[in-house]
């Protein structure tokens, strides 16, 4: 409750009738603030205080601000009218100094109010939703509207499209994502397929989350990589998967997508984190060009099959990776082809199987060349299936 002698100081505040009465929000039921102060201002007089009432636009509190509303709405509108979405909310930032001054005369009279902020972005979204159709979404909005009261700015927030499937990647030649390290590459997995997916959706970038990655020479056969491909700022959000699908695939530039569907962005957390074993056919080399003894790799696979590895960072990727050593099980390994000579393996996720082979100098142990006993290396590459 409010001392009754703070009531002469009440009455003496330089507040339009709606600033006076959010300092009472939480008071009464079923009253906009505007009435609430009136009120306010009413029960004042009847004590026979004098109140100083000034119009909003002279109210150093708001300084007008809900005189302006209609045209924040009607340009909210206009600004929304070229996006696809279903929900919005909004944001407003006031000046620190306003927010002060409101914070310190809310704690004078009670601690009874809400803040400037909240009536703004409550008023405004009924006059948008009004206008619109559209939803206010506090948890996951399609659009956040952020209005600067300051400077008379408003800016939007789109909430990026997510959409999940899996990929195949027939090229040997072509990296996962648009690295600097291959910038003289023009293709990738993530623009085939994000290309076609901003298009479609009118959006202005795209970024490719996949659940692991491979190497830029190695295929990605099977039953393909999970991922989910991101599109910024789209205007449009219900597209065509199907048609999508069809988009990518016939392009012919070596990537396949299939099993697509809208996702979100917990779901990006969910497929990083998948630890899938994985199963890949690999032909062999010698380093040196000699014939491999394929009766000694035989014993070696079998010296390899269910045995825990240790993998410290490979040369070729300690640049941009943890120098660590990681236990890696080798779920199983044989001999596919004697001739060429190839091997099938199946590993626990993020294991290098490359080095699996080669040992990196020493790096990965137990390997497949110190076991054979010569130094042998992996001309082809592939990730025949994910086991998921």
């Amino acid at each position: 409750m409010m001392p009754l002698d703070n009531l002469q100081e009440l009455s003496e505040e330089r507040l339009c009738s709606r600033c006076r009465g959010r300092l009472f929000a939480s008071v009464g039921h079923g009253l906009s603030n505007m009435e609430r102060g009136r009120h306010v201002e009413y029960a004042l007089e009847a004590f026979g205080y004098t109140v100083a009432r000034v119009p909003e636009k002279e109210c150093p509190i708001c300084r007008g601000i809900f005189c302006e509303l209609q045209a924040y709405s009607n340009e909210i509108v206009r600004r929304l009218d070229m996006y696809q979405y279903k929900s919005f909310l909004i944001g407003t930032t006031v000046s620190r100094d306003i927010l002060n001054m409101e914070k310190s005369m809310q704690i004078k009279y009670g601690g009874m109010g809400e803040s400037l902020k909240k009536e703004i972005n409550r008023e405004i979204g009924k006059l948008l939703g009004s206008a619109s159709g559209k939803e206010f979404d506090k948890s996951d909005p399609d659009i956040m509207v952020k209005i600067d009261t300051t400077y008379m700015n408003i800016d939007l927030q789109i909430k990026s499209i997510y959409i999940y499937g899996v990929y195949r990647k027939l090229r040997r030649d072509i990296p996962q994502t648009r690295w600097i390290k291959y910038s003289q590459i023009k293709d990738t997995v993530e623009s085939v397929i994000g290309e076609e997916a901003m298009s479609m959706a009118d959006g202005t970038n795209y970024f490719l989350h996949g659940a692991g990655r491979e190497d830029v020479d190695v295929r990605m056969l099977g039953n393909g990589r999970e991922f989910i491909i991101e599109v910024a700022n789209p205007k449009v959000r219900s597209i065509d998967l199907e048609n999508l699908k069809e988009r990518i695939n016939s392009k012919n530039k070596g990537v396949e997508v299939d099993n697509l569907s809208f996702a979100t962005k917990d779901d990006v957390v969910r497929i990083k984190d998948e630890r899938y074993v994985k199963k890949y056919r690999a032909i062999l080399e010698s380093v040196n060009g000699d014939p491999i003894d394929t009766e000694h790799l035989q014993k070696a696979i079998e010296q390899l099959n269910g045995k825990v590895i240790y993998q410290r960072t490979p040369l070729r990727v300690s640049a941009s990776r943890s120098d660590l050593i990681r236990h890696r099980e080798i779920k199983g390994i044989y001999l596919d082809d004697e001739d060429l000579p190839s091997i099938i393996v199946e590993a626990e996720a993020g294991t290098y199987i490359k080095e699996l082979v080669s040992g990196d100098d020493g790096r990965t142990t137990p390997n497949l060349s110190d076991l054979v006993g010569q130094k042998i290396r992996i001309r082809e590459l592939d990730v025949i299936e994910i086991e998921r």
